[in-house]
This record gives structure tokens, sequence and C-alpha cells, in this order.
């Protein structure tokens, strides 16, 4: 039986290709303290690995310590990993392609069940956009 609340290697985004074109022409959405820079394009087996991938950064100018940054990244793929299959799912049955890069923008730490409540409110706004996106 397969794990639902897992986040294989296969949705983490990678590709530097794919991040620089998110940053050069993606849209965002923020739910504070995060903002995420997305894309939604058509699903290419060739190309991609998954149907939504998702990269998670925290600058290096808001938290200086390494230890800092890893333990708020881990947070936020924890509760990504809690909500995240109904908006593969969706995406899976639409054939579509989400690209996202999710930025802790705030200067403090977060609290954890304050940052469920934001992240699960991103993956709602994104599986609300890709519902209009109905091709």
């Amino acid at each position: 039986m397969a794990n639902l609340h897992s986040f294989p290697a296969s949705q983490k985004l990678k590709s530097r290709k794919v991040i620089s074109k998110l940053f050069e022409s993606g849209k965002q959405v923020k739910a504070y303290p995060i903002r995420a820079v997305y894309s939604i394009s058509e699903f290419d087996s060739n190309y991609h690995t998954a149907h939504v991938q998702m990269g998670i950064s925290v600058p290096k100018r808001l938290f200086r310590s390494a230890v800092d940054r890893n333990r708020i990244k881990r947070q936020v793929k924890e509760a990504y990993r809690m909500y995240h299959t109904e908006l593969s799912d969706l995406a899976e049955k639409q054939n579509i392609y989400l690209a996202m890069m999710v930025i802790y923008i705030d200067r403090k730490e977060p609290d954890f069940n304050h940052l469920i409540k934001k992240v699960k409110n991103l993956v709602d706004q994104f599986y609300n956009l890709l519902q209009t996106n109905k091709s």
C-alpha cells in the first residue's frame, strides 16, 4: 500500500531550467508568511517526472544560520506532505503540470501549527486555480 502522505523525489523541483523560468515568467500567490511562484502548463511525460513539483526556499538574507533555514524547509515540507494528495490527483486527472517554488518570507521562525494552516491555505488556492484552469 502506497503512503498517501509521501513526498517522493519525482515531486521535488530540481530542474534549473524550470526554476529559472518560474522566476522569469511565473505568477505568484501569497499566504503570509509563504509566497509561492508557480506556472501551469500541459503535462509532457518526456520532460516532467510528476504532475506537481515543488521546491522550497528560505533566503539566507533572512536566516543566516543553515540550521534555521533547514528546519523551516523541513516544516514546510511536512505541512505540504499532509495536504498535497488532492492537488496531485486533480492535476493528474486534468493532465496538467504545476511547478511551484515556495518561499518563506517572514523574518521570525514559524510556529508549526500556524505554518500548517498557511500551507493548507496555499494548497487550497492552487486546487482552486487548477479547477478554474480546466481545458
